[in-house]
């Protein structure tokens, strides 16, 4: 009859213990890596997204004349839209003979624009600058026939 020796192969529960512990201490690093670019990854979606929203806002102000409609919002598909505007330069009430522009009064406007996500609330805001005109009615352009 063979007695197994105290050379058996396999391992102890210790030596698995600090095996297991070796192991946690060299992941908490790449999951800490991993939960670091998560994030990232989470912030330049939104920043992207964010962005384009901007982009397509600022196409979607292109026509606004801040004289006419100095205050609004409008919903562009899951956003809302807000805009005030505030007068930079006041525009000019008499007709300035000998310009291009004779017949319009003009003033320059800054536009503050908020943007709601209409599922989550308020998401960004920016500021643009805007010309306001409106058209003097019968002005008389001196050389020109009524």
């Amino acid at each position: 009859m063979r007695f197994p020796s105290r050379r058996t192969r396999g391992f102890t529960l210790l030596e698995a213990i600090v095996a297991m512990t070796i192991v946690g201490v060299a992941l908490l690093p790449i999951l800490a890596f991993i939960s670091q670019m998560a994030t990232g990854l989470s912030r330049a979606a939104d920043s992207n997204a964010r962005s384009l929203a901007q982009q397509a806002i600022l196409e979607f102000l292109e026509p606004l004349n801040p004289m006419d409609r100095p205050v609004g919002e409008d919903q562009m598909g899951g956003l809302l839209v807000r805009w005030e505007s505030e007068t930079l330069v006041p525009p000019n009430k008499e007709p300035i003979l000998g310009g291009r522009l004779t017949g319009y009064s003009i003033g320059f406007y800054k536009v503050t624009v908020s943007v709601d996500q209409i599922d989550r609330g308020p998401w960004f805001s920016f500021d643009m600058r805007k010309t306001g005109y409106s058209q003097f009615a019968n002005v008389m352009v001196p050389g020109t026939t009524p």
